[in-house]
């Protein structure tokens, strides 16, 4: 075979990804599939893929390269990455893959990996491997093609999703559901005839990698719009949006204002912790002071982690936690073989909700006793030597360096982490009240601005 091009930029540190066909194709992924059987060196490998107009060509060159090494494939078929993750964990595969770009425009696809037991391949361990080998493309010639059989898991995923709930105390209530023509609507429809009992009222649930309606990316409040006038219209209790691959969520009350990923933690860990007993409780170093608070209050144990779900996955199995959850909208539940999973977060929450007897907008005001931002970018030309100086200028104070830099005074924190992908920093930040929070963003914004930082002007 004739050495294949590899754009080397398409490995992340989370996963694989780029522009199709550009950076990502069909050569590509045969190469890709070669590399992972042979850095694996498993005897079988499932393969999914998401709704994406290129999807299907990329898994099936993807299966060729895997099967040419010799290696058996079990297909999936269509498939979201939380189906992805159950696969890995329920069928104990040696290797699960799914090819999906999560929430970005048509035009990019990807790879998610993992390996037995749900454990992420990543920057820094499994991808940088793969990589090498796709670049290099010496593979050894297998004694035999590998088999490849089909198996559908949308039957058991379903139980296991429900197993979660107990779908009476869930009976009466009004839900709209906005998958934005990614990989949740499926499931989304099966959920909506096992539960006669509860109204929702259904966005966009079928898959359609034009993404016609919006983008299936609910962190940008454009992509909500629809949502948010369903709920008024409806008179909903609540509207549950997940991304392309259902594997993140965010919610939004009944009178249409979103839910930060920050209070939708808290509730779900409270929920968990009185419904499954204590335990640690984890935390992205992002996440609002809200959730160790509530965490502490209902007897649980709070870790504070890195951001991102591989650094999460590993600390959840070291410290056997119950729940972990971002401010990003990835929830992490011990049951769910320790990944995420929008659908089981979002049924979980609707349980919550039920049992409070509350309205949604009122109840979230327990809740909302701190001001917290959005994450905020910066230009910056070097992003280490950005951190370093930073440091230096908070030289004296008790630092946090887990991830980044935060600085915790009490009654305000702020952190600020660099970008795997980007030369970006990233700001959060959090105050007690109001005033607190203008006096100490301006001054943040202003010790980032003389180290060279520029904001970055979202389109």
């Amino acid at each position: 075979m004739t050495d294949i091009s590899i754009d080397t930029s398409i490995f992340r540190d989370y996963d694989i990804r780029g522009i199709y066909p550009e950076q990502v194709n069909e050569q590509t992924f045969l190469v890709i599939g070669k590399s992972l059987s042979s850095f694996l060196k498993v005897d079988k490998i499932s393969v999914g893929f998401d709704a994406r107009l290129s999807s299907e060509k990329l898994s099936q060159s993807l299966i060729s390269g895997i099967t040419s090494m010799g290696t058996d494939v079990v297909t999936l078929g269509q498939i979201s990455t939380e189906m992805n993750y159950f696969a890995s964990g329920r069928y104990g595969f040696p290797a699960s893959v799914i090819v999906s770009a999560s929430h970005n425009p048509p035009q990019y696809n990807g790879l998610k990996i993992v390996k037995k037991g749900v454990v992420p391949l990543h920057g820094s361990f499994g991808l940088p491997e793969i990589k090498e080998l796709a670049i290099i493309q010496k593979f050894n010639n297998a004694t035999r093609t590998g088999k490849v059989i089909s198996m559908d898991i949308s039957d058991d995923w379903l139980d296991h999703l429900l197993s979660f709930i107990d779908p009476k105390k869930l009976a009466g209530m009004t839900v709209v559901v906005d998958t934005g023509n990614g990989m949740g609507g499926p499931t989304w429809e099966k959920i909506n005839r096992r539960l006669p009992s509860i109204k929702i009222i259904p966005l966009f649930f079928k898959p359609d990698g034009h993404f016609p309606n919006h983008l299936p990316d609910p962190l940008n409040p454009d992509n909500l719009v629809a949502l948010q006038e369903k709920i008024r219209v409806t008179k909903a209790d609540a509207g549950i949006a997940l991304d392309g691959d259902a594997d993140r969520l965010f919610t939004v009350d009944d009178k249409g204002d979103l839910l930060s990923g920050t209070l939708t933690c808290a509730m779900l860990a409270e929920h968990l912790l009185l419904t499954r007993g204590s335990g640690p409780v984890l935390y992205s170093i992002t996440t609002g002071k809200i959730v160790p608070e509530t965490v502490k209050k209902h007897k649980g144990i709070p870790f504070k982690t890195r951001v991102g779900h591989s650094f999460i996955k590993t600390e959840m199995k070291k410290r056997h936690a119950l729940f972990a959850g971002e401010h990003s909208g990835h929830f992490y539940f011990r049951d769910n073989y320790n990944a995420d999973s929008a659908s089981i977060a979002a049924l979980l929450f609707l349980e919550f909700l039920a049992v409070k007897g509350k309205k949604l907008s009122e109840l979230r005001k327990t809740y909302e006793s701190h001001i917290s931002s959005s994450e905020i970018n910066f230009l910056v030309d070097d992003t280490e030597k950005f951190l370093n100086n930073i440091r230096k200028h908070f030289a004296g104070k008790e630092l946090d360096l887990i991830d980044g830099l935060t600085l915790d005074e009490g009654s305000w924190w702020f952190n600020v982490r660099a970008s795997k992908t980007e030369p970006l920093i990233r700001l959060n930040m959090e105050a007690d009240n109001p005033l607190l929070y203008k006096q100490k963003y301006k001054a943040i914004n202003t010790v980032i601005r003389q180290l060279g930082g520029t904001p970055k002007i979202e389109t």
